[in-house]
């Protein structure tokens, strides 16, 4: 049988080579991580692990090798211990032996213990709650699946029950999704790992628990209440960064193949990309660039206090029945890994909750998504009438995002701030509630209402990589570039007091340079340029010339 029928024989093979019994279990690895780190080492060996979500759990038997994507939605489960390695008497030769439990439910139905199971070597684990990654696109999902479909249904054996939901629904961030669920199990604390990082699980498919409740250290507690929660027993957890599209390299970073082929070609790729962002915001040329910037943007620093790289934005639009909101909606799709589009009515600000609640376990709100995932919000469907106490909070968290990127946790007796990564772009008639790093007055080209042609797929994957890897691209700012920049800043205000007209101020500075960022790797170029600099500080002039309202 192969390692994915069968990883846990692997395992055995593997702690019968190198377990020594004077060895600590929580200081030992006995090769377990590094094998299966060679075994896939690649994100082409990393397709020929079935996926684990709500279509293929009820394919994939127990025990069997899996890999789940995924967001950590709590990291405050209970500890359980359990065992580690127990004596048995193996059939039909009777055979004793030391056998491993780890990464398993626990002892198989074949062994026959030596010793009390309370005698054996025991474990202590850790578990997350976590859940399929909220708001990833289709051609995500169908990415991920393509390389394995027909090995799910090769695979024979004992299977889990899927009569039931599989998901606990208020611990996931927009309600009434379809969505997937699983506990996953390490057996030490990974301090790096925190609520709402993505991550990519390597591990064994384990039963399904109940979760337990209070201080139980036990998983498999038939008296708490909910579905069964299938467990997934972590060989491996790679954190995957920002902004999650599964071509990447393996940890989800970029790779210098792919910087070299967008720096060749980024200038072209980018003509496309805002012709086509242009059909879906009515011919508007400037606010198709500047979503293209929006979908570049991230933060990449945050030196004392200051949020450096995030780039809300506000497209204003006024016209009756406007198609802009659900032609973004598509665009966005069709382009970005993660991506959630709603209405900002005065229903769904009063009636959900966009922060996670903390008591006897985290519930979570709509905010509470992976690093680099795009929102959508539109606000022309905010109706005359009163926003309640929550939706009154809710509107300052979605505030805080924009203004801070932090968003607040709520718990009975204190709230804790956490810093997010999310992309926000407000439709709206004029004048976002929100406060947003950039706003303009949509002016309809001359093609505004003709149908746009719709990319190829092929064009759609070039897209989607090109943004994916220019977004996260380490971009550098020459400090020949700084002088040069600095001096006009100060010809500039030099001559505006002499003329008697307004000032440039610090603040117009900051946007400029922060445009110049976005505009340079948008071209594929990683460092600042004179060309690249004049082209940003005509953009923000064309946004001051339509940002009144």
């Amino acid at each position: 049988m192969s390692v994915i029928e069968n990883p846990l024989a692997t395992i055995q093979d593997l702690f019968a080579k190198n377990w020594k019994q004077d060895q600590t279990t929580d200081k030992n690895e006995f090769g377990v991580t590094e094998h299966f780190q060679n075994l896939f080492d690649t994100r082409e060996k990393l397709l020929q692990i079935p996926v684990l979500d709500a279509q293929s759990i009820s394919t994939l038997p127990l025990n069997s090798l899996v890999r789940f994507r995924c967001m950590i939605q709590d990291t405050e489960l209970s500890q359980e211990v359990a065992l580690f390695a127990t004596t048995v008497i193996s059939p039909p030769d009777g055979e004793e032996k030391l056998v491993c439990h780890r990464y398993s439910d626990g002892p198989h139905e074949d062994h026959h213990l030596h010793t009390n199971p309370s005698e054996g070597i025991m474990d202590l684990r850790n578990a997350y709650y976590c859940v399929s990654v909220p708001g990833e696109s289709q051609w995500v999902k169908e990415y991920e699946r393509s390389k394995v479909a027909s090995l799910d249904a090769a695979l024979n054996g004992l299977k889990l029950d899927s009569s039931e939901p599989h998901v606990i629904p208020e611990r996931y961030p927009f309600s009434g999704a379809d969505h997937f669920a699983a506990v996953v199990k390490t057996h030490s604390s990974d301090v790096s790992i925190g609520v709402t990082d993505m991550v990519e699980v390597i591990g064994v498919l384990g039963a399904s628990d109940k979760l337990a409740s209070g201080d139980s250290f036990d998983f498999h507690d038939d008296s708490a209440s909910g579905p069964r929660i299938p467990t997934v027993h972590a060989i491996l957890m790679r954190k995957i960064e920002d902004h999650g599209h599964p071509g990447l390299g393996l940890n989800g970073r970029p790779e210098e193949a792919d910087l070299q082929c967008f720096s060749a070609e980024a200038a072209t790729i980018r003509k496309d990309l805002i012709k086509y962002i242009a059909s879906a915001v009515r011919g508007d040329e400037l606010a198709a660039e500047l979503v293209l910037l929006h979908f570049l943007a991230r933060i990449y620093s945050r030196p004392s206090g200051a949020v450096l790289g995030k780039f809300s934005l506000n497209l204003r639009d006024s016209s009756a029945n406007s198609p802009v909101y659900p032609n973004l909606a598509q665009v966005m799709r069709n382009l970005l890994p993660k991506v959630h589009a709603m209405a900002l009515s005065l229903q769904i600000l009063n009636d959900n909750f966009f922060f996670p609640r903390g008591d006897e376990h985290l519930a979570s709100g709509m905010l509470q998504v992976t690093r680099g995932t795009a929102f959508l919000l539109d606000e022309t469907a905010l109706e005359e009438g009163t926003l309640v106490d929550k939706g009154l909070k809710n509107l300052k968290a979605v505030s805080d995002v924009s203004l801070y990127q932090t968003l607040s946790y709520v718990f009975p007796y204190n709230n804790l701030d956490f810093q997010t990564d999310i992309s926000l772009l407000f439709v709206s008639n004029g004048n976002s509630l929100v406060p947003v790093d950039c706003a303009v007055t949509l002016s309809p080209g001359p093609l505004a209402d003709e149908p746009g042609s719709e990319p190829t797929e092929e064009q759609l994957v070039l897209f989607r990589k090109y943004i994916s890897v220019l977004r996260l691209a380490e971009y550098t700012f020459p400090e020949s570039m700084a002088k040069e920049i600095e001096m006009e800043f100060m010809e500039q205000r030099k001559a505006a007091a002499v003329a008697g007209t307004s000032l440039i101020t610090p603040n117009d500075l900051a946007f400029n340079i922060s445009l110049a960022r976005l505009v340079a790797l948008s071209y594929g170029e990683q460092t600042l340029t004179r060309q690249r600099w004049e082209h940003a500080v005509s953009l923000a002039k064309q946004i001051k010339g339509r940002g009144k309202q």
